[in-house]
């Protein structure tokens, strides 16, 4: 296994235009995540890109060859979906996975594309009820741990204190199987 560092950090502070990364550095594999307001979209983020990264070292597409890409295809909206793009099977099954805990998590994947492309083409987000009280681009430790419960404790009373559950699925057919 390999030791691995997570960051959230302000859009601007990306090497180049995207809400995620990740590079290796030393025996570190370091992931950078927009700061997108909601943990869980920036949770979703992350596991993209650790999946990503993971199934390219298995594929043998090496990090250089995803930075050339992503940097020669920086005007498009998702350079990894596009037909010719070396590491497009990887970003496939990474944004698959990235679905499934969407569902599970319950995030509304049509808001959570519209705030990705909206923190990487610099346009205000659209509103979103569960942004826990948190300005864009605002990464959490700017705040300290006192305002954070205050922001969470005004979110959990216009909800309500009782978590939902999570609804059994019925075994739905995997959307890897059919490639």
């Amino acid at each position: 296994m390999y030791n691995a560092e997570i960051k959230t950090i302000p859009h601007r502070e990306q090497r180049y235009d995207t809400c995620g990364d990740w590079w290796k550095e030393a025996a570190w594999l370091k992931v950078r995540v927009s700061s997108m307001g909601n943990p869980d979209y920036e949770f979703l983020i992350a596991i993209h890109e650790l999946v990503e990264r993971q199934l390219c070292m298995k594929m043998g597409i090496s990090e250089q060859t995803v930075d050339a890409w992503d940097l020669a295809h920086e005007d498009e909206e998702e350079p990894g979906a596009m037909e010719r793009c070396p590491y497009r099977e990887a970003h496939l099954r990474a944004e698959a996975i990235e679905r499934v805990l969407a569902n599970d998590l319950g995030v509304d994947w049509e808001h959570y594309s519209k705030t990705v492309s909206a923190i990487v083409k610099e346009t205000p987000m659209p509103s979103d009820p569960t942004v826990y009280d948190k300005r864009p681009g605002e990464d959490y430790v700017s705040r300290n741990k006192e305002e954070y419960k205050q922001s969470v404790k005004r979110y959990q009373y216009t909800v309500g204190t009782r978590r939902p559950k999570m609804r059994p699925k019925q075994k739905a057919r995997s959307v890897l199987r059919d490639r």
